[in-house]
């Protein structure tokens, strides 16, 4: 009898408690637990990515008004220059027209204050020691018996 009742003790045991349907139970409820845990890990991941995504996003719209500002900036100083060219040219025209009118007058040109006899004088060429020869020989009066000879 011993013998049966420690058998029926532990059949009743394992099959009456419920041990293995309590077994069963938590280890389904730690499976439950992992999946949770591993699909809570998941969402925080996917929130991660959603956030940079935003970010790139972001990123990438400063980086277009930026550029617009560039190409703004690079317009305005590209007609700048065009600007500063044409006058360049146009000043460079207007210095040739006038140097070409110095060429027309300059035979009428004289080194000599009040001479009535016009001879063709080299401005930049003129030395010192000639514009003293030039001023003694009209202070002397032999300025004009000069051109005479």
């Amino acid at each position: 009898m011993q013998w049966m009742e420690f058998v029926l003790a532990v059949l009743t045991l394992i099959f009456g408690g419920g041990w293995m349907f309590t077994y069963h139970a938590y280890k389904r409820k730690n499976e439950g637990e992992a999946t949770q845990s591993e699909a809570n890990g998941w969402a925080a991941m996917q929130s991660l990515y959603e956030k940079t995504i935003a970010d790139f996003d972001k990123y990438g719209e400063d980086m277009r008004k930026e550029r617009e500002v560039l190409k703004t900036e690079n317009r305005e100083l590209r007609e700048r220059y065009k600007k500063t060219d044409d006058e360049i040219i146009d000043l460079k025209k207007k210095v040739a027209r006038q140097g070409r009118k110095i060429d027309a007058l300059s035979p009428f040109l004289c080194g000599v204050v009040g001479c009535v006899n016009r001879k063709r004088v080299n401005i930049s060429a003129l030395a010192a020691n000639d514009e003293e020869e030039y001023n003694q020989e009209v202070n002397d009066g032999t300025y004009n018996q000069n051109e005479k000879q």
